[in-house]
């Protein structure tokens, strides 16, 4: 007796279909991704029988296959018979829950439209192969239907499942009458499986042509103009650069770089980033140098009675590439006052939160009680001790009385005679031992219950509480904010490790802010606050106009040719070395994308790990063994880390250990001798009679010398020392023009390119209506600058 079988449970469905040139074979395709199928199409007029057995030996259990196979204008009887054995006797093989083979033309003889497949030891699978039969061997009719453009069709008109038997049934409705017979070889119960579910599928085609006819609402989701340390613009090689510029050990505070551009450049993403790389998140704890514990009112007491502060000097990470850093942003106080007192309320409060809560307190104790009369909180400290003592001093009152009374009575009654004596022992006795209890619970408790406002961090802007302390009431304000700035500078600046101070949003201040903030950095830079670094986030137009209105009363006094420079002259003394943020330029459609959150054509470096200092000492030898030059670096550094199977990181592909390696190298290869005689070049154009500016323009040339260096290192285009000492000049002679120069005078051109072409061409009509268009004054130094070589403008595109 034979089994029942019943139709196998189908979970996934997957098809091959060979595209032989029939239109209906690529319609079938799209009706079987439409009903679910993982469709994959061949583009072959014929197929071998192994292709076949390949496909049904990867089925999956629980998966039905389908199969549309070619019957070009090759395909004969022999071919067909052929394929039916073969896939009959191939059943076995497939682990398929099911499997429908489908030929658009065959030939069987004596065929009454369904037939058994010839499957050697009946294996427990369900299969089924459907043809358009003809009962001859002559040649195709021409005008019936093809098999496959009926299945398709049927698919496609489907509304609930689609059996095998329902195919069938379908098919041979078409065919009634066109000397065709729609034929079924079956085995297992194939009738009854689904071979379309009647759910659709998400057809991709249809989907973009619907959405370009319909109206699409666009997406609520809107772009945020915050800062980010995801970089979408190409700026870490910048921030890189500028972080191993402040990291290298040539690089000696005091020192002031200003990060320039419009806003909405990119300038706090920029200065974010540098942070990140000085002083990485959870990597900036610091302890003190000296064992602290819990600070107790008996601690304060102590302090009191010192005769000097105890020194405060932190321990600080052991990553020689770590800098402390602070963020400030000047906006956030708007007058005089409040700007001093913002500034050391953001050092104070940052520097002083990397200490653990007990370190703090301390820290603030011996600052707070630098800035009060500590007289006054040394009577509080009496004060508190006497409130404590009042019970015992009511207990010793008691014990008088009752001792009075004991007196008095013991002549009336002899039996008390020696009571009085013993209540007065007793009693004085409790009352002593109760006092020193009281007392040394009272100086055992923490301060931060008696001496709060001492122990917590300083309100710059109102009184603190115990006398006067805040920045607000104090006689000689400047004074007490240095004071408070020194302290803390000497917890955790050195001369090797200084603090680097961000300062962000310049240019949206008040005229008077801006000013405040400009003399506030001036005293650092002076030498006054000697270990600190300053990065200044600005656009340098505004500011320039806010300090020329700041000082309108000084510029009412000095004749005109100086008052149009006058806010520029106050910059060129604090900002030793300019950067600007880079434009867009061609990367706009990129960034486009990535703010869409597509895919970028680009690729995005992927952020790499503080490289181990043994590995950079690898590098670097294997480096030095190359014997490079300064153009060759980035080529020895790369093949360094290859032959050390250091993966490489970035587009370039250098890796940040390769990186730190070769800035090692670069020191020696870098001659003072050479970058002299480049400077030298430009020179003449600058005209320089202050050594103050002499100074400047070196440190600019030396800046901008190591941005383009490191840039070289990440992929970028080489500059040589000539090129930079030209930049170096345009930006010291002539920062008032670097607006103008930037600006596009056509498209893909600027000003400066435009300029530069002219002067080197010797045109000097083009040089004339350049500078018209441009709104600039002649200057012909700057034509004489630019008429030499090598052409700057390329290199100022990424530095100006």
């Amino acid at each position: 007796m034979t089994a029942v079988r019943l139709a196998p449970a189908i979970k996934t469905r997957r098809a091959l279909v060979y595209l032989d040139g029939t239109p209906s074979a690529p319609r079938l395709a799209r009706a079987l991704r439409v009903s679910g199928y993982d469709v994959t199409t061949v583009e072959a007029a014929d197929a071998a029988p192994r292709e076949l057995a390949a496909f049904l030996t990867s089925a999956q259990p629980d998966e039905l296959l389908l199969v549309r196979w070619p019957s070009g204008a090759g395909w004969a009887p022999s071919a067909f018979t052929r394929l039916i054995m073969d896939f009959g006797s191939r059943l076995g093989d497939s682990p398929a829950a099911a499997l429908v083979l489908v030929v658009d033309f065959g030939w069987v003889v004596n065929g009454d439209g369904e037939a058994r497949l010839n499957v050697p030891g009946d294996p427990p699978i369900a299969a089924a192969a459907l043809t358009a039969s003809m009962a001859s061997t002559g040649d195709r009719p021409g005008g019936a239907p093809s098999l496959t453009g009926v299945l398709a069709d049927a698919l496609l008109a489907a509304e609930g499942p689609l059996t095998v038997a329902e195919l069938h049934e379908l098919a041979a409705g078409k065919y009634a009458g066109s000397g065709l017979t729609a034929m079924l070889f079956s085995h297992g119960d194939i009738a009854n499986v689904p071979v379309g579910t009647g759910q659709r599928a998400p057809d991709p085609a249809r989907r973009r042509r619907d959405a370009l006819r319909r109206a699409v609402r666009p997406r609520t989701l809107l772009a945020s103009d915050r800062w980010t340390l995801d970089d979408r613009l190409g700026h870490r090689v910048y921030a890189e650069a500028v972080a191993a510029f402040l990291r290298h050990r040539d690089t000696s505070p005091p020192l002031t770089i200003g990060i320039k551009g419009p806003w909405g450049a990119g300038k706090t993403s920029l200065m974010r980033m540098v942070q990140e790389l000085l002083d990485p998140p959870g990597s900036g704890g610091l302890r003190l140098r000296r064992r602290t514990g819990r600070l107790t009112n008996l601690d304060v007491l102590g302090r009191l009675r010192a005769r000097r502060p105890a020194d405060a000097c932190a321990q600080a990470p052991a990553d020689a590439g770590w800098r402390p850093t602070v963020w400030f942003n000047p906006w956030m106080y708007q007058n005089g006052e409040q700007v001093w007192a913002g500034l050391a309320h953001e050092i104070i409060s940052q520097i002083t939160g990397r200490l653990p809560a007990a370190e703090r307190e301390r820290f603030w104790l011996e600052l707070n009680l630098s800035r009060i009369d500590t007289e006054e909180v040394r009577r509080r400290m009496y004060w508190l001790a006497l409130t404590r003592l009042a019970p015992v001093a009511l207990g010793l009152l008691a014990t008088a009385l009752v001792t009075a009374a004991c007196t008095a009575a013991s002549a009336l009654f002899p039996a008390l005679e020696g009571t009085a004596a013993a209540v007065a022992s007793a009693g004085c006795l409790a009352s002593v031992g109760a006092g020193v209890m009281r007392m040394a619970r009272f100086l055992a408790e923490s301060a931060d219950g008696a001496f709060g406002p001492l122990v917590r961090q300083p309100d710059p802007l109102a009184r603190f509480g115990v006398a006067d302390q805040g920045y607000r009431n104090q006689a000689g304000l400047l004074h007490l904010v240095q004071g408070d700035m020194r302290r803390v500078l000497d917890l955790v600046a050195t001369e090797e490790r200084p603090l680097v101070v961000f300062v962000d949003d310049l240019d949206r201040c008040s005229p008077g802010t801006v000013s405040q903030v400009i003399e506030a950095i001036n005293l650092f830079v002076a030498g006054d606050f000697g270990n600190c670094v300053f990065v200044l986030g600005m656009e340098p137009e505004v500011v320039a106009a806010h300090v020329g209105l700041a000082y309108r009363e000084l510029m009412g006094t000095l004749p005109d040719e100086r008052t149009s420079r006058l806010g520029w002259r106050f910059l060129e003394k604090i900002v030793q070395l300019p950067l600007s943020v880079p434009s867009l330029d061609e990367g706009a459609p990129d960034y486009v994308r990535q703010v869409l959150g597509l895919r970028s054509a680009a690729p995005r470096p992927e952020p790499v790990p503080e490289p181990r200092a043994e590995l950079v000492d690898r590098l670097e030898t294997a480096i030095r063994g190359m014997a490079p030059t300064i153009e060759t670096l980035d080529q020895a550094a790369r093949r360094a880390q290859a032959a050390l199977g250091v993966a490489g990181a970035g587009i370039a592909g250098s890796s940040e250990a390769a990186a730190r390696a070769a800035d090692r190298v670069f020191d020696e290869l870098y001659s003072d001798e050479r970058a002299c005689r480049a400077a030298e070049t430009a020179l003449p154009a600058l005209n320089l009679t202050n050594p103050r500016e002499v100074k400047r323009y070196l440190n600019v040339f030396r800046f901008y010398s190591f941005i383009t260096y490191r840039r070289h290192l990440a992929g970028q285009p080489h500059h040589g020392e000539e090129c930079v000492a030209k930049v170096a000049a345009l930006t010291i002679r002539w920062p008032h023009l670097l607006w103008a120069l930037a600006q596009e005078a056509h498209p893909g051109a600027t000003v400066l390119e435009r300029l530069e072409e002219a002067a080197l061409s010797c045109d000097g009509d083009a040089w004339a209506r350049t500078m018209a268009e441009a709104g600039l004054a002649e200057e012909e130094a700057l034509r004489q600058l630019l008429a030499t070589r090598p052409p700057i403008a390329a290199l100022a595109r990424t530095l100006l």
